[in-house]
């Protein structure tokens, strides 16, 4: 147990309060955020205004903020923190900080499973089953694909990229061949976008995270026994064949419920993990922060992309991939000047 400790502790030189103090500043910047989410939009509203019609004054601008702003600034909240928590996951299972749901092809085979569901018109409950559905049968492809229990995490890692490029595919397939208005709402929902969210589908996800949430959140000594690989893990009381199907499962519940909110936003997973543990000063992946920069990571690239091309709005997902890209050649680079293999 010294060792695990030792492991999470923090890094030489490092404030002991740290964590403490970038959790303070994400819920500060998170509330700062809300607030400014609020004023955003055609309609252009003060702080002071928004507020105000929150209160209860009478004001024009309530049914705008209730109907309308609040569902989406709800939506980036719950399906960044579960992005940012199940990409910590997924970095851990695989010891690669490109072992995330978005690139492994996780979130693709769960909205290609939603898309089945709404073509079949099944109601919105089954939609977010489908999701996890499809998400399950893509992370099994990867696994049988890659050699089963002898898989290489970077072969994994490949053929999730070539998994999730399938799933892509039929997906777009599936829109081209679909009703014209099934394939205006799939077209737009597969861009990864937060506006006009269905208020039905967002309190089905925030009711699925109500309980997925905490159970990735409880993994902590889990994550941090694999860390030290399987050998310490077992000493340390955590079988690690177990552990590692509970930790996918939660995972793919994660992506499968945000690509059911808000359609599959890439990114987010893969560098929220890495960004929290900067921020902290972990040696490990920190679960609790990487959920917080999560959400306020995709609530921030959502209010960029209202303000960008103004008074047109982007797909969030477009910020988010731009970012994501530059993150991959920051990434890229750091391991050629370190002479570490591209993995």
């Amino acid at each position: 147990m010294t060792g695990l400790l030792s492991r999470r502790g923090p890094v030489p030189g490092g404030v002991t309060n740290r964590p403490t103090l970038c959790h303070l500043g994400l819920w500060l910047g998170g509330l700062a955020l809300v607030l400014a989410s609020l004023t955003l939009g055609t309609v252009r509203l003060t702080p002071v205004q928004a507020l105000q019609a929150l209160a209860g004054h009478e004001s024009p601008a309530l049914q705008l903020l209730v109907e309308w702003r609040l569902p989406r600034i709800g939506a980036a909240l719950a399906a960044g923190a579960a992005l940012g928590l199940s990409g910590a996951l997924f970095q851990t299972l695989l010891r690669n900080p490109l072992g995330s749901p978005d690139v492994i092809g996780f979130d693709a085979g769960a909205f290609g499973g939603a898309l089945l569901a709404l073509l079949a018109g099944l109601a919105p409950a089954l939609v977010a089953l489908a999701a996890f559905g499809g998400g399950l049968g893509a992370g099994l492809l990867v696994y049988l694909a890659a050699g089963g229990l002898r898989a290489d995490r970077t072969r994994l890692i490949l053929i999730g990229i070539a998994v999730g490029s399938a799933f892509t595919a039929f997906a777009d397939w599936m829109i081209f061949v679909a009703p014209l208005d099934i394939a205006l709402v799939a077209a737009n929902w597969k861009q990864g976008t937060l506006a006009g969210v269905d208020v039905q589908r967002l309190a089905i996800g925030a009711g699925m995270l109500g309980l997925l949430l905490p159970l990735g959140l409880a993994c902590g000594r889990s994550v941090q026994a694999l860390e030290l690989g399987d050998d310490k893990a077992q000493s340390l009381g955590v079988p690690a064949g177990g552990t590692r199907l509970r930790l996918g499962l939660i995972g793919l519940g994660l992506t499968a419920t945000a690509t059911f909110i808000a359609g599959p936003i890439g990114f987010v997973a893969l560098i929220a993990p890495q960004a929290a543990r900067k921020l902290v000063g972990l040696a490990g992946l920190p679960l609790a922060t990487s959920a917080l920069f999560g959400a306020v990571f995709l609530l921030a690239s959502d209010a960029v992309a209202r303000i960008a091309l103004a008074p047109r709005a982007l797909p969030v997902g477009a910020v988010t991939a731009c970012l994501g890209g530059a993150y991959l050649i920051l990434l890229f680079g750091s391991w050629v000047r370190r002479g570490e293999p591209i993995r």
